[in-house]
């Protein structure tokens, strides 16, 4: 029998430094994280903010980014990236520089991967320079998306502007951080310690520290920490799944929680999955689990890195429903308190 799978393109993506010399790059500035130091960003005044984008049969949005300036082909646009990612077909040809290595965390485990920096990465009306990518063998996506990923745009473009993702539509802008002002809704605090928003919530009347995670698609995926803290599959009705994405799969199961309450709504009887190995970043006992698209696609999402907060506006109810969880008892969006590491 062939089992569900929940693709989970990035799921994070964590850094840890690993010997940043190892492969003659040690005279880079680094953060605190080994990835190299990005250089500026530059707002074109005259350009749309708006993005070319495509959704494609995941639930996924693609972006096509230039790079030092070459066509680089779809990328996935990825909340749940904690770094920009090239796929490893791509990289010859478009110019990167070596920037040595770094440990990298996916669903399936760690592993060292090869940074570069591009000299300069555009996407619609934003131009960033000295721009790093972590090489990622994406080809493992295409058969499970039908398409071609040449790489995945995260943190590294999302740290530097304010960022409207509206997944149902599909569209997409960038917008300069010192001169954005939102327009509707509260902002709500993010914790970005780990490159990827965390953002608190409630599921079956507990209190949840939720990864919004663009790059996953389905409902919600509880870590393993919290299936176990919560006895979660205790007198649920489940049934065998796995978790895909960067370093691999993982073991779990597949049922419904009651509730989740998210930005202000709350949802009814929702799809849900629920690790059954502490590996890759399920592993990780801070966060109790990763909101995919199947809810994020409910909102229009504004993000805004530099300064630690985002904006989850809850869209009307569509008519016909579009997956199996269903949205309850809209209200505006509050701010949160803020989220301690």
């Amino acid at each position: 029998m062939k089992l569900p799978v929940c693709l989970i393109a990035s799921a994070g993506l964590l850094l840890g430094l690993i010997a940043p010399g190892a492969l003659g790059a040690d005279d880079i500035q680094r953060d605190a994280q080994g990835v190299p130091v990005q250089g500026p960003v530059t707002f074109d005044a005259g350009a749309a903010p708006a993005l070319e984008v495509k959704r494609i049969k995941s639930g996924h949005i693609l972006v096509k980014p230039r790079v030092n300036g070459h066509d680089a082909g779809w990328f996935i646009f990825d909340t749940g990236a904690g770094i920009c990612c090239i796929s490893t077909p791509q990289v010859a040809g478009l110019d990167l520089a070596s920037a040595g290595s770094i440990q990298a965390t996916g669903v399936g485990g760690s592993k060292e991967a090869k940074l570069y920096t591009a000299k300069s990465l555009q996407l619609g009306p934003a131009t960033f320079r000295d721009h790093p990518l972590m090489e990622v063998d994406l080809a493992f996506l295409e058969p499970l998306v039908g398409e071609k990923i040449c790489g995945i745009i995260g943190y590294g473009v999302l740290s530097k502007c304010v960022g409207e993702i509206d997944l149902a539509a599909p569209a997409v802008s960038l917008s300069d951080p010192a001169s954005y002002k939102l327009q509707s809704g509260n902002w709500t605090s993010a914790d970005l310690g780990d490159r990827v928003p965390v953002v608190a919530g409630q599921f079956e009347g507990h209190d949840g520290r939720f990864r919004l995670d663009l790059g996953a698609n389905g409902s919600v995926t509880f870590h393993k920490a919290a299936v176990d803290k919560y006895k979660m599959l205790e007198g649920r009705d489940v049934r065998d799944c796995k978790m895909g994405g960067v370093g691999g799969f993982v073991a779990g199961k597949r049922g419904k929680i009651s509730s989740l309450q998210l930005g202000g709504t709350t949802f009814d009887n929702v799809d849900a999955d629920f690790a059954l190995e502490a590996k890759g970043s399920f592993g990780d006992d801070q966060k109790d689990a990763n909101i995919g698209t199947d809810i994020l696609k409910r909102f229009v999402i504004i993000t805004d890195y530099p300064n630690n907060r985002l904006a989850l506006i809850p869209k009307q109810p569509s008519s016909t429903p579009t997956s199996p969880t269903s949205p309850t008892s809209p209200t505006p969006p509050t701010t949160s308190p803020s989220i301690g590491r």
